[in-house]
């Protein structure tokens, strides 16, 4: 049974079947493929017909390499003491019930507004947020801690990594909040 695609070049759309060596047909994906081995002749017309999944870059807000992460502290840092680092991504389960049930919770909020949260996106865990887990010294999400936003320094005993309860963020941010 032959496989069918569409290529959709220019103003017009082709519709057909790739033969392979042994006569067989062939699926959408292995012309790309080719295409974009044979020097990408056809990759542009090929590529509006096909999904295609790339890295996609940290949403508005979230730092996702060292420099955007030292920028977004020097922001902090006008205004505020302290922040709250949260290495996060979207495929980690964890990262969003704490998102959901933790960082949304009124009593977190009130805290949030004195010790701001600077979320670190790893979603792509591509080479810059591999050297920005580096320079934080973590091993990946969920893990949060608080520094000193003009240095960056972390202070000692504030780390969580994984899960964690409400009242446990609370304890760890209630010296913070008080001392802003």
């Amino acid at each position: 049974m032959p496989l069918h695609f569409f290529l959709r070049t220019g103003s017009r759309e082709e519709f057909g079947t790739t033969p392979n060596d042994a006569g067989e047909q062939r699926s959408a994906e292995l012309p790309a493929r080719r295409a974009l081995l044979l020097g990408g002749l056809l990759a542009p017309a090929l590529l509006l017909a096909l999904p295609v999944s790339m890295p996609r870059a940290a949403p508005a807000g979230m730092v996702s390499d060292v420099a955007s992460y030292q920028k977004a502290l020097a922001q902090v840092a006008r205004a505020h003491r302290f922040a709250l680092i949260d290495i996060r991504a979207d495929w980690c389960a964890e990262c969003h019930r704490i998102e959901r049930e933790i960082l949304a919770h009124p009593s977190v909020r009130e805290h949030l507004e004195k010790v701001p949260l600077v979320k670190v996106d790893v979603t792509a865990m591509d080479e810059g947020n591999r050297q920005l887990l580096s320079h934080l010294r973590a091993s990946g999400p969920p893990t949060f801690f608080v520094v000193d936003a003009a240095t960056g320094q972390e202070y000692a005993q504030t780390r969580s990594v994984g899960s964690f309860r409400r009242n446990d963020l609370i304890r760890r941010l209630r010296p913070f909040s008080q001392a802003s």
